[in-house]
């Protein structure tokens, strides 16, 4: 798909805005560049540097690619870093995929490249850069780590009782009239007569 100065030359005389179209548009040419940019090499990240994202989507590639070369070249990603590529989104680890192993690892060799960084004018950026890590990796952990997930578990609603058919009234009969037993008394069988 072409190597830094093809797509460095594609700037130059086409313009920075069709180039980063072309990005959006062609798959494969904005995976080759994605995946030249977070090499690290100095050419791809001229070429960074040179393009303005189309979209949201590839200002959010980019960014990862960016993170993804920081542990290489951190003193040319910070140079990149500001308006157009926020510290926030290039130090944020923005993989879209990770574990806590991925977290810890990214986040230690981003931290030591950084603390390689000397230029005296990358100073802010690189401690913005470093707080910026620290940040993602303690949110990013609590939503990997089980115990935040349990503590988040969301919870069932309460079972409603099940409705069991109700029976219609039965008619009441009307009440019986009570006979009570009468004394008989016996006829008197003793007559005066």
């Amino acid at each position: 798909m072409g190597s830094a100065e093809v797509v460095l030359s594609e700037i130059k005389l086409g313009g920075a805005p069709e180039v980063s179209k072309r990005i959006d548009a062609d798959e494969n040419f904005g995976r080759s560049v994605m995946t030249g940019i977070s090499s690290g090499d100095s050419l791809w990240l001229k070429v960074a540097d040179k393009l303005t994202p189309a979209s949201a989507a590839a200002e959010a590639t980019i960014s990862i690619a960016l993170a993804s070369a920081l542990p290489r070249s951190p003193d040319k990603v910070l140079a990149l870093v500001g308006d157009k590529y926020p510290i926030e989104e290039v130090c944020g680890i923005p993989f879209l995929k990770g574990d806590s192993l991925l977290v810890t690892t990214y986040h230690d060799e981003a931290i030591a490249a950084l603390a390689r960084v000397q230029a005296a004018s990358l100073s802010a950026t690189r401690d913005g850069c470093r707080a910026a890590l620290d940040d993602a990796r303690e949110r990013r952990l609590e939503r990997i780590n089980p115990s935040y997930i349990v503590r988040n578990k969301p919870v069932a609603p309460p079972r409603r009782p099940r409705k069991t058919a109700v029976k219609p009234p039965q008619p009441v009969a009307a009440p019986q009239p009570v006979t009570v037993p009468q004394p008989v008394t016996p006829h008197d069988t003793s007559s005066s007569r």
